[in-house]
Parts: structure tokens; C-alpha cells; sequence
């Protein structure tokens, strides 16, 4: 089974969105790599993630999980953050020093 999480809008009131930001080995992967041996299924995820090697540069980055709840790959596919105003997605993410 493969189970593909898109990105979705970082908000909550009590935080920017920057600060919802982790490393690739995280909290978010780590939940989701057991998920991923639990019911035996490879899961693909967007995760905002906080590069601590690069001066804590934030990256969209796809995670791919295996079925064995192992890190196949991740992929760093936009160094900056930024979201058009439409009508759909009003809000416009800028770099912030969190």
C-alpha cells in the first residue's frame, strides 16, 4: 500500500509557520516511519524541514518511507517558501528568523 501526504498550509495562532519547522529525521518522520511498519505500507510526505547542517536553511522536502519503516530517500525541493495569492491560497510564506 503507499499512502502520498501533500503539503498542507502551516498555521496555528500561537505560532509562525517557520517554527513548525524540523529535521528530516523528526518527529513528524519518526511517527510516520512507525506508521509505516504498523500497517506495512511505503509513505511518501511533504515536510517542512529545518536543514541544522546548512545554518537552518528551510526546505519543502519529500520524505519517502519504506514498508520496513526505514528512510528511503528525501528529496530538499525549494530552498524558500512562498505561496501566489489566489484566491485559494491567500497567504504569502517570506523567509523569517525564527
Amino acid at each position: 500500500m503507499l499512502l502520498v501526504l501533500q503539503e498542507s498550509t502551516y498555521y496555528a495562532a500561537e505560532k509562525r509557520w517557520c517554527e513548525f519547522a524540523e529535521p528530516v529525521n523528526g518527529e513528524s518522520t519518526q511517527f510516520l516511519q512507525e506508521f509505516a511498519l504498523k500497517y506495512n505500507m511505503v509513505i511518501i510526505s511533504s515536510i517542512l524541514d529545518r536543514d541544522i547542517n546548512h545554518g537552518g536553511t528551510l526546505w519543502n522536502t519529500a520524505v519517502i518511507i519504506g514498508n520496513h519503516g526505514n528512510i528511503i530517500d528525501s528529496l530538499e525541493y525549494c530552498s524558500f517558501l512562498f505561496k501566489l495569492g489566489t484566491s485559494i491560497e491567500p497567504i504569502a510564506f517570506v523567509d523569517c528568523n525564527c
